[in-house]
């Protein structure tokens, strides 16, 4: 059984049944709900326990609208009373005799409201005004500021819950994985420490490993991802992310023994699975990794995730074999002919037969824009400068909302030599396109080309300052600084975010590399390096740095190594790496 992050919510079913209602349209203001016979006012007891057999009565028949769907004899108009009903009853209930739950349960109320979260956010906010530790509340209150993408609020929420009852284990692992998942994994990890090392539930020691995976301590995680499996041997997400901690120790026989063993207990996994095709790719194993994908589940996101892996690990013709899956009710979408139309020409060096594929796709479907954008690239590849400059200004017509067709006249224009036109596409969109980040981005890497580094850079901090989650950019001011040997500690702390956010990007771990190598920090810059070459081992800078990282931990075999890579892979100076090489 798949295991996801499990905090016990106690909460009544009437509230449950409400977190899995669709929006209501609005809200009517005819009442129709039938109210009691005038007569003898009732005693306040009598009068709350018939507000709340009202406030369930109301939650039943909208729970059966619901199930029903267009079955339901009711319309719209009348579920939206029995909504507004059902809240009048809880309120005089709660104004009676208020409790947590009670509040819980008309946060559950408005949680899938169209207004959004913000109701239920209020009516959390006044349940802690009355209750201000209770538990259930700030972790709800912190779920509400998540579900509208405010993390760091929710962050807040239970810094402050924990800074009044440091003992709550339960909350401190809530908090561990609202850091992890906001990537703040260091942060994250110092949170999770604070629980006593025997009150440690699997959850909490499965998030303590993928933290200490994504800060690169990989014998760490897989230690704690063993214990939290030991502690639960059907906790399958723990066993996923055990099995790709020993594909990153490049221990490949536990990797697979493991995946193996989740097919084993759920057939149909297709994480676990489409690991495993991995695995026997990474192990030239093609025609065991194409079996797993046959016999895997029909959907399209897991055939093209299959196909891509192919792909990418240049298994042309069983890729193309695993996307004919795709045909097989007899329909072929989009997709068959996109990635057909890759394998043409990356596996067969056929681009007209490729261009012939990316024609097939419709211009009404969600993939044409990067069909077009396809067919510009194996044009200007066949050396078709205009044709693919055409389909540019097709693009920019068709959509000009979007930044890629900007760029790709811009990238165009780059590779002609050009950086003036290129620079000039990229105003055209950003004047249209004010702020977007990736124009900017291109245009500050324009700017780079250009030799305009200082005007990049002041481009690239404002990516940064409005998008603070841009990993490339990010990473392009960290290194840059490092490269000028200035604020290497704000430099260390862009990279490492960059690379929590891209944790498998060659670049982006040399980058973190070359600032600890700066620093002075010369382990972790070689344990980092390693990391890169391992992911990008055909970059002659990279291979620079790993000689030159090499060398100042006194690692002479490993320095020739990286500068003699360096030198075969083509790198811009050649005659300053073979005096790298004289030196040692």
């Amino acid at each position: 059984m798949k295991k996801t992050y499990r905090i016990k919510f106690y909460v009544t079913t009437a509230a449950t049944v409400l977190l899995t209602l669709l929006a209501l349209a609005g809200c009517a203001q005819k009442k129709t709900a039938t109210m009691p016979a005038a007569g003898r006012p009732m005693s306040q007891a009598a009068q709350l326990n018939f507000d709340y057999l009202l406030y369930r009565d109301q939650m039943q028949q909208l729970q059966r609208h619901v199930t029903e769907g267009k079955r339901s004899p009711l319309t719209d108009e009348e579920a939206n009373q029995l909504h507004i009903n059902a809240v009048e009853a809880l309120d005089r209930v709660l104004a009676a005799e208020p409790s947590p739950e009670l509040y819980l349960e008309k946060a559950g109320l408005f949680w899938n409201h169209p207004e959004g979260t913000s109701r239920s956010r209020a009516t959390l906010k006044e349940g802690l005004e009355k209750f201000p530790d209770d538990q259930m509340l700030t972790i709800y209150l912190a779920n509400s500021y998540i579900a509208d993408n405010r993390v760091e609020d929710a962050i807040n929420v239970m810094h402050e819950y924990l800074a009044k009852r440091p003992d709550d284990i339960q909350a401190r692992e809530r908090l561990g994985q609202m850091l992890m998942d906001a990537g703040k994994d260091a942060e994250a990890l110092d949170v999770l420490k604070e629980i006593p090392a025997k009150e440690r539930s699997a959850d909490a020691i499965y998030i303590m490993g993928r933290v200490q995976g994504n800060l690169g301590m990989r014998k760490a995680a897989i230690a704690s991802l063993k214990k939290a499996v030991a502690m639960d041997p059907e906790f399958t997400e723990a066993l996923v992310e055990l099995a790709f901690q020993y594909e990153l120790a490049k221990d490949y026989v536990s990797a697979e023994n493991i995946y193996t063993s989740i097919l084993a207990q759920n057939e149909s996994f297709p994480e676990a699975r489409l690991r495993l095709i991995n695995l026997n790719l990474k192990l030239n194993n093609p025609a065991k990794a194409l079996q797993l994908t046959l016999d895997g589940p029909p959907s399209k996101s897991f055939i093209l995730d299959a196909v891509l892996m192919f792909i990418n690990d240049d298994f042309f013709a069983q890729g193309s074999t695993a996307l004919d899956m795709l045909t097989s009710d007899g329909t072929i979408p989009a997709e068959y002919y996109f990635y057909k139309a890759v394998i043409a020409d990356e596996g067969e060096s056929d681009p007209d037969k490729a261009l012939g594929y990316l024609d097939k796709v419709a211009e009404t479907d969600r993939l044409y824009p990067h069909a077009l954008r396809f067919k510009a690239q194996l044009f200007s590849l066949q050396g078709k400068k205009q044709d693919a400059l055409d389909i540019a200004i097709k693009g920019k017509e068709l959509y000009p909302d979007a930044p890629i067709f900007y760029i790709l006249e811009s990238t165009l224009d780059k590779y002609d030599g050009n950086l003036a036109g290129s620079e000039r596409a990229l105003k055209q969109g950003l004047e249209r396109l004010k702020n977007d980040p990736e124009l900017t981005y291109e245009l500050a890497m324009t700017y780079e080309a250009m030799g305009r580094r200082a005007e990049g850079l002041a481009l690239m901090e404002t990516v940064v300052r409005s998008h603070p989650d841009h990993a490339n950019a990010l990473n392009y001011v960290g290194y840059t600084l490092a490269e000028e040997n200035r604020e290497l500690d704000r430099a260390l702390v862009l990279v490492t975010k960059a690379s929590s956010l891209e944790p498998e990007n060659g670049y982006i771990l040399d980058s973190v590399a070359w600032v600890h190598f700066k620093k002075g920090n010369i382990d972790k810059a070689w344990e980092y390096i390693r990391y890169s070459v391992d992911v990008v081992d055909n970059d002659p800078t990279i291979w620079e740095h790993y000689g030159d990282i090499a060398a100042a931990a006194g690692k002479i075999k490993d320095a020739r190594k990286g500068y003699n890579y360096a030198l075969k892979f083509g790198h811009s100076d050649a005659d300053a790496i073979k005096k790298k090489l004289k030196d040692l």
